[in-house]
């Protein structure tokens, strides 16, 4: 999928027209484009050719680049009916190239769901920075569940939005030393989830979780999981569901808050903020679980 500059490609297509109307309007058209005239048309020739690349028209592209070339050699005898043929050539070419594409256009409200993952994950209290370091199979899965729902695929948002999730699990798993699953049946989700609770339930114990500790925070991230199970996780994973945009859009938002908490306790390799080589990155704060000033 190509992706195109609005302002950009517009105006190379118009200044396109406009010397090409500028140039029928010649009274003489036979005698030789001068210096000056030629410095316009070859700085409009850089800003076609750049976009006629950017649209895949090929055909153009060459006819343009070839006209380039023959004005940027001022002993070439260019007359204005020689560039005028040229640029309408050029301007046919590009036409004839829409017959084979098709332009999509992206609403405003739509265009936000193309940022960066750190974009899609922060919120006026709780701006994120560098979450595609600590986290970049989440990050990857998170702007590609955004990207669906920019482009109306609900159901594939949905999907990679449980792969995000999927991501945050193994996470858990390994701050809480759970050995990897080797066996299929372990693998299920239903398994791992009990095996976080007994993991959360043996290291810090129901009785003594108090206020924000790290037990008490995984606690709230497990029953996150065990809310997402069901509904979402099975339904995605097989041929159950079908998700209108409104349901997609919800269940990636529920995934970026689950996946923008755990990022506080640990990265994707379960390693503690101030273990992480995320951690290092210049402006980052450092933070780890039992010292946010909050707990």
């Amino acid at each position: 999928m190509l992706e195109l500059e609005a302002k950009l490609f517009v105006s190379a297509v118009t200044q396109l027209r406009s010397i090409i109307l500028v140039t029928e309007r010649i009274p003489d058209r036979s005698v030789a484009i001068p210096l000056d005239d030629r410095a316009m048309v070859l700085n409009h020739l850089n800003l076609l050719i750049t976009e006629v690349t950017k649209a895949g028209a090929r055909s153009a592209q060459v006819a343009a680049a070839r006209l380039h070339t023959r004005l940027s050699n001022s002993e070439n005898a260019l007359t204005y009916d020689d560039v005028l043929r040229t640029m309408s050539d050029i301007e046919s070419r590009f036409v004839d190239h829409f017959d084979d594409i098709k332009l999509f256009v992206l609403h405003q409200n739509e265009t936000t769901f193309m940022q960066p993952v750190d974009a899609l994950l922060s919120v006026p209290e709780h701006v994120v920075e560098d979450f595609s370091l600590a986290y970049p199979n989440a990050s990857f899965e998170i702007e590609e569940a955004a990207k669906c729902i920019a482009l109306g695929r609900s159901t594939a948002a949905a999907f990679h939005s449980m792969r995000a999730v999927e991501c945050g699990i193994k996470a858990i798993c390994a701050l809480l030393e759970i050995p990897d699953a080797t066996k299929p049946a372990e693998k299920n989700w239903g398994n791992i989830l009990k095996a976080i609770k007994s993991a959360i339930d043996e290291k810090w114990p129901a009785k003594s979780r108090v206020g924000n500790s790290p037990g008490v925070a995984l606690e709230r991230l497990y029953a996150t999981l065990d809310a997402i199970k069901n509904p979402w996780r099975n339904a995605t994973m097989h041929v159950e569901t079908v998700y209108a945009i409104h349901e997609s859009l919800h269940i990636l938002r529920c995934s970026a808050v689950f996946l923008r908490e755990l990022s506080r306790r640990c990265d994707e390799q379960g390693r503690e903020p101030n273990e992480s080589p995320a951690a290092t990155v210049p402006g980052r704060p450092t933070q780890t679980a039992g010292n946010d000033p909050n707990e």
